[in-house]
């Protein structure tokens, strides 16, 4: 089976491909907010490499909308021209480490923290949304280890780890399949949209 991971939640994107269990190619570039499309050009380049494709597999967040958006519709466009199967997972779920147990923190704009735990590579339980002295408490009684995912204010003696496309492609053989028409990434809150002053009360 062949397989292409997309992992754009985060500024630290990648795109890898693999096949029965092979990592055959990984590219990870630099995405910040809101260059989310540059994960196009980087697919082109790696053409041949994943022509034939069985299965393409993507990160679904939190992080980055734009990144998650990319991600969604990339999926579709290809399940459709192609007649792949898809299948999906957390992205905090996919951080570079040796372990398969952690929690992972990251920032969630607003004055607000997110808060996951994965054992076994799997989500284990709700994506916790919490103040950040909250979660600086909460962190004291959990076990380790805890990473940071990108930059999050006041959580700096963290250790970073960024959500990596080898890792999903690595997991992606035994993800269930996802269902194209109701992918969405996983957001923790209501987009912001800023109302024209014209349409304010």
């Amino acid at each position: 089976m062949k397989i292409l991971a997309l992992e754009t939640s985060s500024a630290a994107s990648s795109v890898a491909v693999a096949r029965d269990g092979e990592l055959l190619a990984v590219r990870r570039f630099s995405a910040p907010r809101g260059r989310g499309a540059e994960v196009f050009a980087i697919i082109e380049e790696m053409r041949e490499t994943w022509k034939g494709l069985d299965r393409l597999a993507i990160g679904l967040g939190p992080g980055s909308y734009n990144g998650l958006r990319v991600a969604c519709a990339l999926a579709g466009s290809f399940q459709m021209a192609l007649g792949l199967e898809l299948v999906a997972a957390p992205s905090c779920c996919l951080l570079d480490v040796t372990e398969n147990d952690y929690h992972a923190v990251g920032d969630a704009r607003g004055g607000r923290v997110w808060l996951a735990k994965v054992s076994g590579r799997r989500l284990a339980g709700e994506i916790e949304l919490l103040p950040p002295d909250e979660c600086l408490l909460r962190l004291v009684d959990l076990t380790p280890p805890t990473y940071r995912i990108g930059e999050v204010r006041g959580f700096e003696q963290l250790p970073a780890a960024s959500p990596d496309a080898a890792i999903l492609a690595s997991l992606a053989p035994d993800l269930p399949l996802a269902d194209p028409a109701r992918l969405e990434p996983i957001y923790l809150k209501p987009p912001h949209i800023t109302v024209p002053r014209s349409e304010r009360p």
